[in-house]
């Protein structure tokens, strides 16, 4: 019995050693100053034209979201002489999205974005690779920046990664990102992996090792690279598409901005389903560093304890020590990054420690995941059918 009390008080203390080492990462990564040297179109070296690549998901309100349209702005706000914004609109929406590219032109005159309005493309199993080659015909740049609508730019965003694509000599250079707003508590699942469990790692990653997979949030390259190292057919056949473009296109550089994007699901039940989706994406595509996720995760040997010996009370003292051990560290690092829980918000922490403990158990099973917004239930990376959500 003692060995598995020491066995489960390192484990913690391995946990908390990373949990550390984690708000050392963030606080200097959100401390570091992101120095732009010249302006876009500034004439002092080669200036490749870009391509910003944003198709639009089909709405389901009848207008767009206020923090939608501003998430777009943003990229807006990074067009000039030498930069381009293609949208992708499905044929529905459009009356619904006209006031908005209206109020675009008359407030940013030099501004230049097309608009692709038609059909949802079916060219391939995965619904994001048909937009991309329909809005790739239209694209004028020789660098293409692939970008989820929901993401918010910093000023400046495309010029550091064109200059970080030409000096890091990336194959390919990608954002993270965090989640900072949270109007409703399901939201807090989604905050709560972004802040906590991704960028950290990310962070990590780009730190320890070379990178080989990317993020939707931005993703730079050349058409030439892209045209030489990948196929349409092979990333329209994949679920987790920008994973494969990170290690087809290597190597991948992680860019020093970071991005902000909106929580979406504002039902718990959807919440948890993304929650579920995210690591179930990670175990698939990664299965050997998401196994190593084990060794931060001693909540799951605290909870088999105590189910074993329900009636002792060592093992509930140390599973609550170190769901509180946990919630401090998620509160510290959403903080870092302009994230503050607050009030009724902190009920929800114990709940997504439980829930991550688990998923990470769960994750090994053959179980599908569910994209509401594709209407598709995703068995594998290559493998799906029509869910009728």
């Amino acid at each position: 019995m003692w060995l598995i009390k020491w066995i489960l008080a390192g484990w913690t203390l391995l946990a908390l050693a990373w949990w550390i080492y984690a708000l050392r990462l963030v606080r200097r990564r959100e401390s570091a100053a992101i120095v732009i040297a010249d302006p876009p179109d500034s004439g002092t070296e080669e200036v490749l034209p870009v391509t910003i690549f944003k198709p639009l998901c089909a709405l389901r309100t009848p207008a767009p979201p206020p923090e939608l349209v501003a998430a777009l702005e943003s990229f807006i706000t990074e067009t000039g002489r030498s930069t381009e914004v293609v949208f992708g609109l499905e044929q529905q929406d459009a009356a619904a999205w006209q006031p908005v590219f209206d109020a675009w032109r008359q407030r940013y005159s030099e501004a230049r974005f097309t608009v692709v309005c038609q059909p949802r493309p079916t060219t391939f199993r995965s619904p994001k690779s048909s937009w991309w080659h329909a809005l790739a015909k239209r694209a004028q740049g020789r660098l293409w920046l692939w970008s989820d609508a929901d993401m918010i730019a910093v000023p400046g965003t495309v010029t550091t990664l064109c200059r970080e694509h030409a000096t890091m000599r990336a194959g390919l250079v990608t954002c993270p990102y965090v989640i900072r707003r949270v109007p409703v508590r399901p939201m807090w699942l989604e905050a709560l992996f972004v802040n906590v469990e991704f960028y950290p790692g990310v962070l990590a990653c780009r730190v320890w090792d070379q990178p080989t997979f990317a993020f939707g949030a931005a993703m730079l390259f050349t058409e030439e690279h892209f045209q030489k190292r990948l196929h349409w057919d092979e990333l329209g056949a994949r679920m987790a598409e920008d994973n494969l473009l990170g290690r087809r296109l290597a190597p991948v550089h992680i860019s020093s901005v970071t991005l902000e994007t909106l929580a979406a699901e504002t039902r718990w039940i959807d919440a948890v389903l993304h929650y579920l989706r995210w690591h179930k994406t990670v175990r698939w595509c990664r299965p050997s560093g998401y196994a190593a996720e084990l060794v931060i995760t001693p909540v799951l040997g605290w909870l088999v304890a105590a189910v074993w010996h329900p009636t002792a009370g060592w093992p509930w003292a140390g599973l609550g020590l170190t769901i509180l051990l946990e919630a401090l560290g998620a509160t510290q690092l959403c903080a870092r990054v302009g994230c503050v829980v607050r009030g009724r918000a902190a009920v929800v922490l114990p709940g997504w420690s439980l829930l991550r403990a688990v998923t990470w158990l769960l994750c090994w099973l053959p179980w599908p995941v569910v994209f509401r917004s594709q209407r598709r239930i995703w068995w594998s990376l290559y493998r799906c059918s029509e869910g009728g959500l």
